[in-house]
C-alpha cells in the first residue's frame, strides 16, 4: 500500500465513522421517537462503522468498483455476501471488546432468534449485507472520485486533525468509563465540550429524521384515504350504473301492444 493510499484509508475511516453515527442517530430517532446521541464516544463518531468500511474497501474494493472486470450483478453478489461476513465479524469482535472494556452494550440482539451472545444475529447480518451493497456499489464510488483530487498535504492535515480529535475523545471516554473524570476537572470540561457538539448534531439529524418519517407517514395516510375514497366512489358509481342499466333495459324491452 502506498503512502497516499494509506492516507486515503485513514480519511475514509473517519468519513464512514461519522456517516455511521448519523445513520445510528436517525435510526434511533425514527424507531424510538427520541433524540439519542449514539456511540460510546463523546464526539459524533462510531468507530465500528469506520473499521467495517475500511476492511471492506481493502478486501472487496477491487471487486466492487466500477473499474473491475466483473459484471454488475457479480459486483452486487460480492458486496452482499462479502460485506455481510465482514460486518458481522466486525460487529461481533467490536461488541465483545467494547463490552469487556466499558461493561456496557451499545446494541443487544438478545431478543432476536439465533443470536450469538446478543452481539450478532442473522436478521441484522442480512441488513448489513444490503447496506454493504449500497455502500460499496453506489456510495463509495461516488465519494472516491472527489477524494482522489485532494492534495497529499491537505489529506495529511485532515488525517492529523481528525486523528488527534479521535484520540483525545477515546482517552477522555476511557477515563470517564473508569470513573476518573469527576476527579479531573479539565478532562470533564473537555468531555462536556465534545458532548455539546455531538448533542447539537444529534438534535439536527434526529429531528430531521423524525420530520421526514412523519411526512412519509402522512403521505401514506393520504394515499390510503384516497384509495378508500376511490373505492367508495367506485362502489357508488357501480351501483348507479346498475340502476341506469336496468332503466335502459326497461326502455329497450319492447312494450306489448294492448289487445
Amino acid at each position: 500500500m502506498t503512502t497516499y493510499a494509506l492516507l486515503h484509508t485513514i480519511f475514509f475511516f473517519f468519513v464512514y465513522a461519522f456517516l455511521g453515527w448519523c445513520v445510528e442517530v436517525a435510526y434511533a430517532a425514527i424507531t424510538t421517537r427520541e433524540l439519542v446521541n449514539r456511540g460510546f464516544l463523546n464526539g459524533p463518531i462510531c468507530p465500528i462503522y469506520g473499521c467495517g468500511m475500511t476492511v471492506m474497501i481493502a478486501v472487496l474494493g477491487r471487486f466492487t468498483m466500477p473499474s473491475s472486470d466483473m459484471a454488475w450483478y457479480q459486483n452486487v453478489l460480492v458486496a452482499f455476501f462479502g460485506g455481510m461476513v465482514i460486518t458481522t465479524l466486525v460487529e461481533l469482535v467490536g461488541g465483545y471488546i467494547l463490552y469487556k472494556m466499558f461493561h456496557t452494550r451499545w446494541w443487544d440482539y438478545s431478543m432476536y432468534r439465533f443470536n450469538l451472545g446478543g452481539f450478532i444475529c442473522p436478521q441484522f447480518s442480512l441488513l448489513w449485507g444490503l447496506g454493504s451493497v449500497l455502500l460499496m456499489v453506489v456510495v463509495h464510488p461516488l465519494l472516491s472520485k472527489p477524494s482522489a483530487a485532494i492534495p497529499t498535504l491537505v489529506l495529511i492535515w485532515l488525517d492529523v486533525i481528525f486523528g488527534g480529535l479521535f484520540l483525545a475523545d477515546l482517552i477522555v471516554s476511557a477515563i470517564q468509563a473508569v470513573g476518573f473524570s469527576k476527579q479531573l476537572a479539565r478532562i470533564d470540561e473537555l468531555r462536556k465540550a465534545m458532548r455539546t457538539t455531538s448533542d447539537a448534531l444529534t438534535e439536527v439529524i434526529g429531528t430531521s429524521a423524525m420530520t421526514m418519517d412523519t411526512l412519509l407517514d402522512e403521505q401514506k395516510l393520504q394515499l390510503t384515504l384516497a384509495a378508500m375514497e376511490g373505492a367508495t366512489n367506485a362502489a357508488e358509481l357501480r351501483d348507479q350504473l346498475i340502476i341506469v342499466k336496468g332503466q335502459l333495459g326497461q326502455k329497450l324491452v319492447p312494450k306489448k301492444k294492448k289487445k
